[in-house]
């Protein structure tokens, strides 16, 4: 049929991204994914409070933002975890994104995904989807320890696991973090089983600060991995609060 367009799925989409991050975290040079939102520009402030006190809590992947403004909006671009992937690829890791969901935290311990989609059998955005289902507790989880929060999961041959340890230390000398769980080879990550010879990694949600502002009933519109930003545009979360 003339005129219509094939579906691209999320899995298709997160590659090309990946493929195309170039963010250099000892040069701190680069292109990294971000997300985006959308804010009242009256609401800025108290959202990147509450952004703070979410990467604070070691629940986003990086304290960078960009903020611009848009009339009366503001828009937020925001790390994605995929970016911690798009690293690993381009340090030669063939690491493979699973999937989005929802991870259960007793005690500050990542315990268990209580939901999940997978890339694959989708076209939108697995996060996205969780977070307009309210399903997370991000808030309950910083001020009790105990929650839900979004995370993702990845796979790699387990070969590569001492360079994904090395370019993960990288990264968070760079001040990107957000791994909950390296997995041993062949064993599952957080109830998730991972492909034969594989390890799982799996990276909190660059969304959780979206998450928390909503719980606080700030209206926030969001598109998860959306865009690539340079970290040369991007300034720290202390320098703007």
């Amino acid at each position: 049929m003339v005129g219509l367009k094939p579906l691209v799925f999320s899995l298709s989409r997160i590659e090309n991204l990946m493929h195309q991050v170039s963010f250099d975290p000892r040069r701190m040079e680069g292109e990294i994914i971000t997300n985006t939102s959308l804010v009242d520009l009256k609401m800025l402030d108290p959202t990147l409070r509450i952004f703070r006190d979410v990467i604070e809590s070691g629940l986003a992947v990086s304290p960078y933002l960009k903020v611009e403004t848009l009339g009366t909006k503001a828009k937020i671009m925001s790390a994605c975890s995929i970016t911690i992937s798009g690293v690993l690829l381009k340090a030669g890791v063939p690491i493979r994104p699973r999937g989005g969901g929802v991870i259960e935290v007793i005690d500050r311990e990542p315990v268990r995904f209580t939901d999940m989609l997978m890339y694959w059998a989708t076209t939108i955005d697995p996060i996205d989807v969780l977070i307009s289902q309210e399903l997370t507790s991000v808030v309950e989880m910083m001020e009790t320890g105990s929650g839900r929060i979004l995370g993702n999961l990845q796979e790699a041959p387990m070969i590569a696991a001492e360079r994904i340890e090395e370019r993960l230390d990288l990264l968070a000398e760079a001040g990107f973090s957000g791994v909950l769980d390296l997995g041993d080879p062949n064993m599952n990550v957080l109830g998730v089983s991972v492909e034969r010879d594989h390890v799982g990694l799996s990276l909190v949600g660059g969304t959780n600060i979206v998450a928390a502002a909503m719980s606080h009933g700030i209206r926030i519109e969001t598109e998860s991995i959306s865009s690539l930003t340079k970290i040369q545009e991007m300034t720290h979360i202390e320098d703007l609060v």
